[in-house]
């Protein structure tokens, strides 16, 4: 049986790094299928221990093998095999991290996982590493490729800035940011398409939508209601986004075939 683990960060590297989640299928001599994720608005770090992944996106199929990779911006859900014996740790990164160590257009990564060292960034991660499941050897790897890199250009202060406050708030509009910022909508929607590769109002569906994920897991309130205080049009604009982003009408959705984050 697969196990599901999360783990908290904390300390310099909680400001960049959401959490680790753990994928264990290493002592099992079978493969668990057709495991599906939803986009989080992050980005991800994977480090693959064993036999590997399959991973299917809107791209394609991405086979995976032990190794470590980078998973960009995902727009709709992708549905995730995890061969026999393999463990697999995720770090996840925050929407704005990224702006803070490269120039790089992450527009060109979105629905893709890519091996880390494609990342045009000086710095050396081993495409094999063998860290056997241990997290604090990963945030370990993780913070020493990644934290000397790191720096505050405005760009990626106002992206920061941006993306908590859609966390905070997700049904703010782009020209109540803007304004808040004292920036133009398309300066902005440019820096977001550079340094995160999908446009706020993206991200913010992305967000309101994981919050009704779990009002519709609950099973506790009509669509209708649900669709309203999650700030959608209405029900109809609700069941649309739903469908294009889960692959699923929120009635046929089974919380099982998800990989879902633990609620606190």
């Amino acid at each position: 049986m697969l196990r599901y683990i999360e783990h908290k960060v904390s300390g310099q590297a909680a400001f960049f790094i959401k959490k680790l989640w753990i994928l264990d299928n290493q002592y099992h001599a079978q493969p668990v299928i057709q495991k599906n994720v939803l986009p989080n608005g992050c980005f991800t770090i994977v480090f693959i221990h064993g036999n590997g992944l399959e991973v299917t996106t809107k791209q394609g199929l991405h086979v995976l093998p032990a190794g470590i990779y980078f998973c960009g911006q995902l727009t709709e859900a992708i549905q995730v095999n995890i061969l026999a014996h393999t463990l697999a740790t995720m770090v996840q990164l925050y929407p704005f991290t990224p702006a803070h160590f490269t120039q790089q257009p992450l527009e060109t990564y979105v629905d893709r996982v890519v091996p880390i060292n494609t990342l045009d960034l000086p710095f050396n991660m081993a495409p094999h590493v063998h860290y056997t499941g241990s997290t604090r050897k990963v945030l370990w790897y993780t913070f020493k490729n990644f934290i000397p890199l790191v720096h505050n250009a405005p760009s990626a202060v106002m992206i920061t800035q941006v993306c908590k406050m859609l966390t905070d708030m997700p049904s703010l509009t782009l020209s109540s940011i803007c304004a808040t910022l004292g920036c133009s909508p398309r300066h902005l929607q440019k820096k977001f398409k550079l340094h995160v590769g999908i446009t706020p109002k993206e991200l913010a569906i992305i967000l309101k939508l994981r919050l009704a994920v779990d009002d519709v897991t609950d099973d506790k309130l009509p669509y209708t209601q649900l669709a309203l205080n999650h700030h959608f049009y209405d029900q109809a604009h609700f069941n649309n986004t739903f469908q294009q982003i889960v692959k699923t009408s929120p009635g046929k959705f089974r919380a099982p075939d998800y990989l879902l984050s633990e609620k606190n």
